[in-house]
């Protein structure tokens, strides 16, 4: 896999064109514009993508505390789960079979773009 440090669009759209997939480390202060970035260069060339949040990282960096508060709103998870689940399920069928997933790691800032086809 490919590591990019920092917005490089000319080496992200060559790495798209080539149907790479690649890592983007170092999206201090502009996540979310390397986002769209990506999704823009993804889309530009007429492929699909899908974005996620990398789930595993953040809890596994989330640890005990992560769970600890989890307890204690545990009501307003729910709801919130059942919502945030509802729309998934909308936004993966908006997507059926993309050509490339965004992994978003908001924990380490980083994006894994991974060509799925």
């Amino acid at each position: 896999m490919y590591v990019i440090s920092g917005l490089n669009a000319a080496q992200i759209e060559g790495l798209v064109r080539s149907k790479a997939s690649f890592e983007i480390n170092g999206l201090r202060g502009n996540f979310t514009d390397g986002i769209k970035l990506v999704e823009t260069k993804i889309e530009s060339l007429g492929m699909k993508c899908r974005v996620k949040s990398d789930v595993k990282s953040a809890a596994i960096q989330g640890g005990i505390a992560g769970g600890i508060m989890g307890l204690v709103s545990m009501p307003v998870s729910l709801t919130a789960a059942a919502i945030v689940a509802t729309a998934g399920v909308g936004h993966t069928l908006a997507t059926y079979d993309p050509d490339y997933e965004i992994l978003k790691d908001y924990v380490n800032k980083r994006l894994r773009v991974i060509y799925k086809k």
